[in-house]
């Protein structure tokens, strides 16, 4: 989807979902222009389409940043104008990445386990699958294979589950920058 047609799903409803093939990030920071909040976000099986799903934020920063974000894009046609100032700060983050970190922060927050789980269930295909071709040959041996893919897979799910959770304090930390690099607000929003 271009930026346009996404930017129209925006318009002023209280719930919204998106589904693209390719590019969940962009929604995601301009669905966060536009004074939105990120409810829901699925990847099915196939990661091929990804579907967000939206809740209008009333509070007054979100209004500001919507009524900011909206008059960009009707100005300049650049929505993200008052986040991304032109130049970069040297060391900024872009929507995109910001929408990055606001993805995994949604994930970590409501479906900790979905990814490590996912995990899981593919280590646990190959496991059965390589203990039954073991145990017509080498029975001890798929026993052995069995016990140490087992013990394996567990300190792998648990191991990518903390290290996902050690993450959430930088993400965090970068949504933050990302927020304080935007240009200074004036005091007044811009007449519609």
């Amino acid at each position: 989807m271009r930026d346009e047609e996404i930017i129209r799903a925006f318009d002023g409803r209280d719930q919204v979902s998106v589904t693209v093939t390719f590019r969940p990030e962009r929604v995601v920071a301009i669905a966060h222009e536009f004074g939105y909040t990120l409810t829901d976000y699925s990847v099915p099986l196939r990661p091929t389409r990804f579907t967000a799903r939206f809740t209008r934020d009333d509070s007054e920063p979100a209004r500001h940043r919507a009524t900011w974000a909206a008059h960009h894009h009707r100005t300049t046609g650049t929505w993200w104008a008052a986040c991304w100032p032109t130049p970069p700060p040297p060391h900024g983050i872009s929507p995109d990445d910001a929408a990055r970190h606001r993805i995994a922060v949604h994930l970590e927050r409501h479906t900790p386990w979905r990814h490590p789980l996912r995990g899981l269930l593919a280590l646990t295909a190959l496991t059965a699958i390589g203990t039954s071709a073991l145990s017509r040959v080498a029975p001890p041996l798929a026993v052995l294979f069995l016990t140490l893919a087992v013990g394996g897979t567990v300190w792998g799910v648990l191991w990518a589950r903390e290290k996902s959770r050690a993450a959430l304090p930088d993400h965090l930390a970068r949504l933050a920058h990302f927020e304080a690099q935007r240009a200074p607000r004036p005091t007044t929003d811009p007449t519609p």
